[in-house]
């Protein structure tokens, strides 16, 4: 879609693939341990990229389209690191360049223009990013991941029918865990809970929730307490730290992918410093898994376009920190009076 044709933000609501801004951030596209041997057709924001191993393990990106007839390069093979084009076998290196035509002997000069649009990527955190029109912004932030007493757990893909801001904001909201969470963890929920505080960071907010009751912790099967803390790097990152009082914590780090206007893709994985390497995850995958699909059936009713003024819903005051996400993301996105 042309990011001209209309504003990111129209009557309060915002669609993300016509907000210019977000064209700047990273965004998780894969799982690092599954861009391996073919090519993976993705989309960012609208975008149909591919994505693909190169020379020497290196992951790469590019719009999916090849420069001789267009066809999707998705559709191809990589061979020997280079990502080969099914229409006319032209084969493109890590940088996008033209490295062989079939057609051509290999001392005829290659067209200056076979070239694909190539892409920036990054891998962080068993992930593949990336960043349609890089301007410096970074990539999160999540100390855990270089600290040898938590075990790092990928959880998997999960595609949503609305959008990135939607599930964020899902995510900044605690009180729907009693009415929407029965089957997993939301059992039995007094849904009378404290109120959080949210405050704007640098990178966009942080949640305080206060101490609440749970049946039991993760090491002793007797009631507990847990208190979680949230960071929603913007714009579509959340990282949670939830703190039992048997001392362990357990972090949970999701990526949206803004697929576009009505698709998200949430990446996600789980980080806990109660676990030895032997023990198996299969539990802790399926108990995952099962949160996300309650919150799915639920969100995938909601629509695309999110209200970044308040005004156009009601809240309570136990909604503060979704409007403070209302606030910064719109601040981010260039929206005037946030």
């Amino acid at each position: 879609m042309d990011s001209l044709r209309a504003p990111a933000v129209d009557d309060g609501l915002l669609h993300v693939t016509l907000a210019p801004s977000l064209r700047h951030d990273w965004h998780p596209v894969a799982f690092a341990d599954d861009v391996a041997t073919r090519p993976l057709a993705r989309r960012v924001l609208d975008v149909s990229l591919v994505v693909w191993r190169s020379d020497g393990g290196r992951v790469s990106a590019a719009r999916d389209r090849c420069p001789h007839r267009w066809a999707p390069v998705s559709n191809g093979t990589v061979v020997d690191g280079r990502l080969r084009c099914p229409y006319h076998g032209w084969s493109f290196g890590a940088d996008g360049r033209v490295a062989e035509i079939p057609q051509l002997p290999p001392s005829a000069s290659m067209p200056p223009s076979a070239c694909l649009d190539v892409i920036a990527t990054s891998e962080w955190a068993g992930m593949v990013w990336v960043n349609l029109d890089p301007d410096g912004r970074g990539l999160p932030v999540l100390d855990e991941l270089a600290d040898p007493a938590f075990r790092m757990i990928r959880i998997g893909a999960i595609d949503y029918t609305t959008s990135a801001p939607v599930i964020i904001d899902n995510n900044t909201d605690a009180t729907h865990i009693a009415h929407v969470h029965v089957g997993s963890f939301g059992a039995d929920q007094d849904p009378r809970i404290p109120v959080s505080t949210a405050t704007r960071t640098e990178f966009g907010l942080r949640i305080e929730s206060p101490e609440m009751p749970v049946a039991r912790t993760p090491s002793d099967p007797r009631p507990g307490t847990r208190r979680a803390s949230t960071e929603i790097w913007l714009p579509f990152v959340q990282i949670t730290r939830l703190h039992y009082s048997d001392g362990t914590t357990h972090v949970l780090l999701k990526g949206c992918c803004p697929v576009d206007d009505d698709r998200t893709t949430v990446h996600l994985t789980v980080l806990r410093d109660d676990l030895d390497e032997p023990d198996p995850v299969d539990e802790i995958v399926d108990f995952e898994l099962t949160v996300e699909q309650e919150d799915r059936a639920i969100l995938d009713t909601v629509p695309g376009g999110f209200p970044l003024d308040p005004r156009l819903q009601s809240h309570i005051k136990h909604d503060r920190p979704g409007i403070v996400y209302r606030q910064a993301l719109g601040a981010h996105v260039g929206h005037p009076g946030s």
